[in-house]
């Protein structure tokens, strides 16, 4: 029978220290992961470079500005907070106002309305001029867009989405705005007109989004300018369009190029007091002398007791 060795006491109190000091690391150890499962998730850190796949279940609260508009390549990935389809700030219904430039249907309620309106553009430096002006006086305008225009200057697609976010509202001015084709011989063609309409409220929408739309338009040269417009008005009727002219104007359009004071001259002129007042204007490319008189017609406007709305 074999005899057990009895451990000597140094040898005791040697295994004792290293059981001890295991225990302790294994303790430590599982306090420490107890303690990280309590800790709160870590913060997220949101900048203007949104992820576009964010971690499913996350919910990132981004406020306006935190939105990254610095490419413009695709103009569609900022339309997150649009504003209700083409609703400017103050949306009066064009057709009321067609009725009255067309028929003469006058129905005063008694309020003075003034509705800016601007033709051809947007332009890299007419534009933003105008957007400026708007902003500083918080009021709001109806652009009548051309959609060549955003196709041979593709940064002035960001303009358009400036004007849209913006809450001004967006008018369909053709595609083309080619009289030779839209009206020859000063015959409105009928098909032809339908066709570029169409084909600029693709690009519009090609820029606002698939669920952009609006019914209001404007003639190029003016819907009265032109003969037989009996069947194209019955299609736009059929298709709920509306179309506008002015009865106000600053003949940014007429002639040689025109000073600021000649356009303020002009739009003093044809002013007969109109409780509602159409103002046609210009935002293409030579029409800076529009977005210097726009202030001064603003103010004289505003000192007449004119409230300002957009046409939708």
């Amino acid at each position: 029978m074999h005899k057990h060795k009895k451990l000597k006491p140094n040898n005791i109190l040697l295994m004792f220290i290293i059981s001890f000091t295991l225990i302790s690391i294994i303790f430590l150890h599982i306090n420490d992961v107890n303690n990280k499962s309590k800790l709160p998730p870590p913060a997220i850190s949101v900048s203007n470079n949104v992820n576009k796949n964010p971690t499913h279940g996350i919910n990132i609260h981004l406020k306006e500005h935190d939105i990254n508009t610095d490419s413009y390549n695709n103009p569609k990935e900022h339309n997150s907070e649009k504003p209700p389809i083409n609703n400017g700030k103050n949306g009066f219904d064009a057709s009321i106002i067609q009725d009255f430039l067309l028929k003469n249907k006058i129905k005063s309620d008694g309020k003075k309305i003034a509705f800016l309106t601007f033709d051809d553009g947007p332009s890299l430096e007419v534009t933003p001029k105008i957007l400026k002006t708007l902003n500083e006086h918080n009021i709001k305008a109806t652009f009548f867009i051309v959609g060549n225009q955003l196709d041979k200057h593709p940064e002035s697609k960001k303009l358009l989405m400036d004007e849209y976010m913006q809450g001004n509202s967006i008018a369909n001015h053709t595609y083309s705005h080619n009289p030779d084709k839209l009206y020859p011989k000063k015959d409105v063609d009928a098909k032809f007109f339908m066709e570029d309409l169409e084909k600029n409220n693709t690009v519009l929408k090609n820029v606002l989004g698939d669920n952009f739309h609006t019914r209001v338009i404007r003639f190029p040269g003016g819907h009265r300018t032109w003969n037989k417009t009996a069947e194209v008005d019955h299609i736009l009727k059929k298709q709920g369009y509306v179309f506008l002219d002015w009865n106000n104007m600053t003949s940014d359009a007429e002639g040689n190029p025109k000073t600021k004071q000649e356009l303020i001259d002009g739009y003093k002129h044809t002013f007969k007091g109109q409780d509602k007042l159409v103002i046609l204007m210009h935002d293409s490319e030579d029409k800076s002398t529009t977005a210097d008189a726009l202030p001064d017609i603003i103010n004289d406007l505003k000192s007449k007791g004119y409230e300002f709305e957009t046409l939708t």
